[in-house]
């Protein structure tokens, strides 16, 4: 009896675990479409603060960006969508 009760537990916390990463991977993915259209559409006004505030070259900001961007995707997929995945899969088929 209480191996099965073991058991329910651990399912229980692999689902938790699982929909938090899941959940955290869709927040984190609105994030990033937001952060693109606002830096597309804000562009000329914040690269000019950037410029000025930072003191980042106007040949740096662009890579800057495209940096931070390839970052966020780096994060959202290997560190939290492939290990919801994987729990996804360990939770099915341990039905």
């Amino acid at each position: 009896m209480l191996a099965l009760y073991e058991g329910t537990m651990e399912k229980q916390k692999l689902i938790l675990i699982r929909d938090f990463l899941l959940k955290t991977f869709v927040v984190g993915f609105i994030f990033a479409i937001l952060l693109f259209v606002m830096t597309a559409t804000f562009w000329d006004k914040w690269s000019n603060f950037v410029y000025a505030k930072f003191f980042v070259p106007k040949e740096e900001l662009g890579h800057l960006v495209v940096d931070s961007f390839l970052h966020l995707r780096l994060y959202l997929i290997f560190v939290i969508l492939v290990p919801g995945i994987a729990m996804h899969w360990l939770v099915k088929s341990k039905k």
